[in-house]
C-alpha cells in the first residue's frame, strides 16, 4: 500500500494535546485578562493551544513568560482604552 505524503504545513497543525494525547489540537489566537478593576489589561492574539477532542485549552510555558514579560512592562503600553464591564448576575 503506498504511503501517504503529508505537507509541511499540515504537519505544523497537527498539535498533540498534553492533556489528552490526542492529536485534535491546533493552536488558536484569543485574548488573555490579566488582573481585575482598575489593574485590569487584556492582551490579544495570544497563542493558545486547544483541543478539539477534550475541550480544554492550555498556555505554553514560553506563552506564560511572555506574558509575565508584558504585565512587567506595563508602563511601556502603546495604547489605553476604555472599556466596559459588565458583570454576570
Amino acid at each position: 500500500m503506498p504511503t501517504k505524503k503529508v505537507s509541511n504545513k499540515a504537519k505544523a497543525a497537527q498539535l498533540v494535546c498534553e492533556l489528552c494525547d490526542h492529536t485534535a489540537a491546533q493552536l488558536v489566537k484569543r485574548p488573555q485578562v490579566l488582573g481585575q478593576g482598575a489593574a485590569m489589561l487584556v492582551i490579544e492574539d495570544v497563542p493558545v493551544i486547544a483541543c478539539r477532542h477534550c475541550g480544554e485549552s492550555y498556555l505554553t510555558a514560553e506563552t506564560l513568560h511572555r506574558l509575565d514579560e508584558v504585565r512587567r512592562g506595563l508602563r511601556k503600553l502603546p495604547a489605553r482604552y476604555q472599556i466596559a464591564v459588565a458583570a454576570f448576575a
